[in-house]
């Protein structure tokens, strides 16, 4: 049995997860201004155009991906706050401490985890 996150292994995490908050949100506005910066620069050539389309889908996968963690890490920061932290989501069991310190913002114990992998195979 998973046993409780203890208060100063919360603190940490809490700590942890604001800073990636801060970088998250720093990279994303970041590509957001570089994608509207580049917007001027499509009269080059075909050959040109077309990396600058690579990069410009590469930049929305980044932005979608940090997009995405950074729901985690606000759902996790929430669950901190209203003291369900460090309880599974589904099951309502005890994360394993471990897995939280892996995984900041897992919501899920590993078994349960495992369950909603194996259903979206």
């Amino acid at each position: 049995m998973a046993k409780k996150v203890s208060a100063k292994l919360l603190a940490t995490i809490r700590e942890e997860l604001l800073r990636k908050k801060a970088s998250l949100t720093k990279n994303i506005n970041t590509e957001l201004h570089e994608m509207r910066a580049s917007e001027g620069h499509h009269l080059a050539d075909m050959d040109d155009l077309g990396g600058d389309a690579n990069d410009e889908e590469t930049s929305f996968k980044i932005i979608e991906i940090e997009t995405a963690e950074l729901h985690q890490i606000d759902a996790a920061l929430e669950r901190i706050d209203d003291g369900t932290y460090g309880a599974c989501t589904d099951c309502e069991t005890a994360i394993n401490p471990d897995r939280l310190e892996a995984l900041p913002f897992a919501a899920l114990c590993i078994d349960c985890q495992r369950q909603r992998e194996l259903e979206s195979d």
